[in-house]
């Protein structure tokens, strides 16, 4: 795997530079990076993110699936608690600055992430760790030309290879920043464009983490059902979820973890392994 760009710390310390075989020993060096620099962590609670992540639930997208006041408090209180490098909050709030609308699906990410971990019967996913992976899994989109991100065109195939390096460029990052779980959060942000038929990027792997298989599916949810640069309008929920469902069908996602999806959607939360789906398709999907 290779960057197309050098990859810079946000002091302006060379991660590694373009072109560079990102080997075992590369990521090794990078984290030694890391250990030596001594970086504080804050409470998510005492900055500007915690509020702007309480008005997720606020929104319309979710209404159904986000709207227990019981799962809203839980989540919030969880986040309230999670301790931060001030790094990424700097991160984070350049990408808010910058590109308003990543920033505000990195949120709604983390939100619906942790709420499909809390829903989960078999607990097989730490809602702290959840969580974490939300927050963190886009960062390496703030080392993606913005020109690009906000292109409304149709992008040339230089400039998909450059946007699909970005799961790359994050992990590589979280490798440097992170003090807590973060291997499971390199390997998500690494991962979350993975598809379990080894049809996806940076790598087209099968061997798909398990927080990387949560992630992507509320990555391309949200994605779907919000307004991008390059998609003037929005799917709709019902859509969305049925293209899931197709993907899942084709072998690229954890069939069980959308069927968690569809359930949360509806109003009373069937039983995932009882519950019925049409197959019947009422709206247009996306490509």
């Amino acid at each position: 795997m290779y960057l197309q760009n050098d990859l810079y710390t946000i002091y302006g310390e060379v991660l590694v530079k373009k072109d560079v075989e990102i080997t075992p020993g590369v990521v090794k060096r990078i984290r030694e990076m890391g250990k030596r620099h001594k970086d504080t962590t804050i409470l998510l609670k005492n900055t500007a993110i915690f509020s702007d992540f309480r008005k997720v639930f606020g929104g319309s997208k979710y209404a159904n699936m986000l709207n227990s006041p019981a799962f809203k408090d839980k989540i919030c209180e969880i986040a309230g608690k999670l301790e931060i490098e001030n790094d990424l909050i700097f991160e984070l709030g350049t990408m808010k600055s910058n590109l308003p609308y990543t920033y505000d699906h990195v949120l709604a990410v983390a939100a619906l992430a942790t709420r499909v971990a809390l829903a989960e019967r078999s607990k097989k996913y730490d809602e702290v760790t959840t969580l974490r992976c939300g927050f963190t899994h886009d960062i390496g989109k703030t080392r993606v030309p913005i020109s690009i991100l906000n292109k409304a065109d149709k992008l040339t195939e230089k400039e998909k290879s450059i946007i699909q390096t970005h799961p790359l460029a994050g992990y590589l990052m979280l490798e440097y920043y992170l003090k807590k779980d973060r291997t499971a959060c390199s390997l998500a942000n690494l991962n979350h464009h993975e598809r379990l038929d080894g049809s996806g990027y940076p790598k087209g792997t099968r061997r798909v983490d398990k927080y990387a298989q949560l992630i992507s599916i509320v990555d391309i949810l949200d994605a779907l059902i919000t307004k991008r640069p390059y998609r003037c309008k929005a799917f709709t929920l019902r859509a969305s979820l049925d293209y899931l469902l197709m993907q899942a069908d084709m072998g690229k996602f954890d069939m069980d973890l959308v069927r968690s999806f569809i359930s949360l959607a509806r109003k009373d939360k069937p039983d995932i392994k009882t519950m019925h789906i049409s197959r019947e398709i009422r709206e247009v999907l996306p490509d």
